[in-house]
């Protein structure tokens, strides 16, 4: 298992189901795996990763003026890039996405994870629906961003709790050399399913809550239990990947 990567989570459209997804990264690496994770909520809009009280995730406030606190991020990328034990998950809203991305420019910050030799991995969401093409373009716009780094790529959940996600193969094949794999959140077209995922969300708990929450009867539970198992499968197929690279 590759210990002392550093997660971040950007998608510029809202609504997407980004902090689900970060979520799910962050029980596979605390609980599935055991790792010592520090987790953080940068959202300056809607803090729901940081609503899962179980994973410890600090809620920071970077935006100041419609600009990022050029202060506070310095903080938290130093402290990712200096910390040799953590693991870091960093949850970032879709209202920061572009001040994120402006911040990563112009500090060279791809340049220092190369340079520190850090393993990074960009978690993005695409959905189908009406917000596929918005989710594909910024899909390309991080692309644009990494794609002379050696360290750090790409994460594509695929979700298709909005639609099937159709016609994305020629942004997929374009982007293919920075990307380290594909999730598929899949939707198993199931009133139960859903519903089950709904109220677990709904409640920021995580699956090892619900597990033993009265809440949730045995076959909830069961339902659950394939939702994650089937993602973190196809998560270590990436982390327990690189740690023999």
């Amino acid at each position: 298992m590759k210990l002392n990567t550093i997660n971040l989570t950007l998608q510029g459209k809202g609504g997407v189901g980004k902090s689900f997804i970060t979520s799910i990264l962050a029980q596979y690496l605390k609980d599935y795996k055991g790792l010592d994770i520090s987790g953080a909520d940068t959202d300056s809009v809607n803090k729901s990763f940081a609503g899962f009280k179980a994973l410890n995730v600090i809620p920071i406030d970077i935006m100041e003026n419609d600009t990022i606190s050029q202060a506070k991020f310095d903080s938290i990328f130093e402290l990712m890039i200096n910390d040799e034990k953590n693991t870091f998950v960093i949850d970032n809203g879709a209202s920061t996405f572009i001040p994120i991305l402006k911040y990563i420019k112009d500090n060279g910050v791809i340049e220092i994870f190369d340079e520190t030799k850090k393993e990074v991995f960009i978690h993005t969401v695409i959905v189908g629906g009406q917000s596929q093409n918005d989710t594909l373009q910024n899909l390309i716009t991080l692309f644009e961003l990494i794609k002379n780094s050696n360290n750090v790529k790409l994460v594509i959940w695929l979700n298709e709790f909005q639609g099937k996600i159709t016609d994305a193969e020629k942004v997929f094949k374009a982007v293919a050399n920075k990307t380290s794999n594909f999730i598929i959140v899949e939707n198993k077209n199931s009133d139960a399913f859903t519903t089950d995922l709904e109220k677990l969300t709904k409640n920021r708990l995580t699956l090892n809550e619900a597990l033993i929450s009265d809440d949730f009867n045995l076959m909830a539970k069961q339902r659950l239990k394939r939702v994650f198992n089937d993602i973190y499968a196809q998560l270590d197929q990436i982390y327990d990947v690189a740690q023999s690279e």
